[in-house]
């Protein structure tokens, strides 16, 4: 699998490694001092993108333009997704707000457990997650994603009304927690990220998931 890497910084840092290690080849490189620009993607399979909210939509255009698949890992730009969609009929574009299949399993999970909590209205539900203090959007987009499953299978609880807690502070790679509280108990679900080799594992899986398949899709379409 020939590979582009948008975005250089840790997360493409990552990839480019595992990548290597699997046997696969990295082709191109693109970083905020050398844009993407679809005619140097004909050799090209598969972009992963990791760049930053402000570049990426411009990167799904080019990805698209030269008809290659692309795997977006940044967040930003969903209000557009509608567009990408109806563009989005010779490449395959398949975007997540977190790679890690630890973490999709995750939220499948969360989904089963808010099921089964939607009649037990003595429990409110909560999410909080905590980052690395760089991280910059807050609340997170995977903790966003938890949220709107929570609230598909809890019909009770309000939109806008589910509890998000941000934590910015020193190195932590990412933890997430769905949490259900009441007067007599509280139970938790916890995932916590131990490096990022998690999330460049799963987004070559993608990648190769993605061969072949046109149309826009989800980490929830990937068979784990």
């Amino acid at each position: 699998m020939r590979i582009a890497l948008i975005g250089f910084g840790k997360m493409g840092r990552e990839i480019d490694s595992l990548a290597r290690e699997q046997g696969e080849t990295i082709t191109c490189v693109f970083d905020s001092h050398h844009p993407v620009q679809a005619k140097e993607l004909a050799e090209v399979d598969v972009c992963i993108d990791f760049s930053t909210p402000t570049s990426v939509l411009s990167n799904i255009h080019a990805a698209i333009a030269a008809g290659k698949d692309i795997v977006v890992g940044t967040t930003g730009w969903q209000e557009h997704l509608e567009d990408i969609r109806a563009k989005a009929v010779k490449s395959g574009v398949l975007h997540s707000p977190n790679f890690s299949l630890g973490m999709n399993i995750f939220m499948r999970l969360a989904a089963r457990a808010a099921e089964l909590m939607q009649n037990a209205e003595q429990y409110d539900p909560f999410i909080h997650e905590m980052h690395h203090r760089s991280k910059i959007d807050a609340p997170s987009g995977t903790a966003l994603r938890l949220a709107d499953s929570i609230l598909q299978k809890m019909e009770r609880i309000e939109p806008g009304t589910l509890p998000i807690a941000s934590t910015r502070a020193g190195f932590i790679t990412g933890s997430h927690t769905v949490g259900f509280d009441s007067e007599s108990d509280l139970i938790e679900l916890r995932h916590v990220a131990k490096n990022r080799r998690g999330f460049a594992f799963g987004s070559l899986t993608a990648a190769r998931w993605l061969r072949g398949r046109k149309g826009i899709y989800t980490m929830d379409d990937v068979e784990l």
